[in-house]
């Protein structure tokens, strides 16, 4: 003997689409939190007259925040590629920040570094807590094409009426 099939109900097909969608919802969500974990976002700042003030710090965590307790500014848009700031920041060693705002490490307050395009350098002044006259307390250049530190002394002509393409500003700093 042979059954006869059973008949398709429409209350099975609503537990069909209700099981269809509830798969879906989940597939989307997961991809959401993995997409969301995963996206490396970054902020910068353009233009020159960016600003950013902050009252309170937060470097009792191990974590310093951007825009609390240091800003950075680009400023560098058409005059030189922001990949060669970051190559002279890291070839500084000025790119890791918990070491940036360690007063035992350097006591920095602010970083400036400016273009100079016609020796294809990186001009680097930095300024340690409880600098006077706006004068840096360190001036340092890196040389794209050579890709490394310039030795000597660097010069007012070096940088002088050179655009500024980047500052690093330590916002904890009273």
């Amino acid at each position: 003997m042979s059954e006869k099939p059973k008949k398709f109900e429409k209350k099975n097909l609503l537990y069909l689409v209700i099981a269809g969608l509830a798969l879906v919802i989940i597939i989307l969500l997961a991809s959401w939190v993995i997409i969301s974990n995963n996206s490396g976002a970054t902020t910068e700042e353009t233009g020159t007259t960016a600003k950013v003030s902050s009252s309170a710090s937060s470097s009792s965590t191990s974590k310093y925040v951007e825009g609390k307790d240091y800003t950075v500014k680009y400023s560098n848009d058409g005059i030189v590629a922001k990949s060669s700031i970051d190559e002279a920041l890291s070839y500084g060693g000025l790119n890791n920040i918990d070491n940036d705002m360690d007063k035992d490490s350097g006591n920095y307050a602010k970083f400036e570094f400016y273009f100079n395009k016609s020796e294809n350098m990186i001009v680097e002044k930095m300024y340690e807590n409880g600098y006077q006259n706006n004068e840096p307390t360190v001036i340092v250049a890196y040389d794209l094409s050579k890709k490394k530190m310039v030795d000597g002394y660097i010069s007012k002509s070096y940088y002088d009426n050179m655009p500024l393409v980047y500052t690093w500003t330590n916002n904890t700093v009273q």
